[in-house]
């Protein structure tokens, strides 16, 4: 019993780290994330979302928890772990309304920080 809570207490405080320390997590977060709605703030879950990184080529986002491109989403996301500047694109199915964003997304020692984007595309 004794071992188990020293085991504990050395991965819990390992988890915060030493002053000085940083303690960086291996999950992967999302650069931008992108919520696409109507006018009255209705979500409009089969848009078309696009993005570009410092001015790259055109990429499609990815379906938030999916392994969909596009189609019938209520989040998307572009890359993962990139800083940078993006211009988010969200086109309505028909290809008849479009929103567009420029972000900026930072980083700190261990990740981006995500940024959340609602593009409201017009009537």
């Amino acid at each position: 019993m004794r071992i188990a809570a020293v085991l504990t207490l050395s991965a819990v405080l390992s988890a915060c780290g030493l002053p000085g320390e940083d303690f960086c997590t291996l999950e992967a977060r999302a650069s931008v994330q992108v919520n696409v709605v109507d006018p009255r703030g209705t979500p409009v879950r089969d848009a078309r979302v696009t993005f570009s990184l410092n001015g790259s080529a055109e990429q499609l986002a990815l379906c938030n928890g999916s392994e969909l491109a596009q189609g019938n989403c209520d989040t998307w996301v572009t890359s993962y772990e990139q800083p940078g500047n993006y211009v988010v694109t969200a086109t309505s199915a028909d290809g008849q309304r479009t929103a567009r964003q420029s972000v900026t997304v930072g980083e700190d020692e261990c990740h981006v920080q995500t940024q959340t984007v609602t593009l409201t595309l017009p009537d």
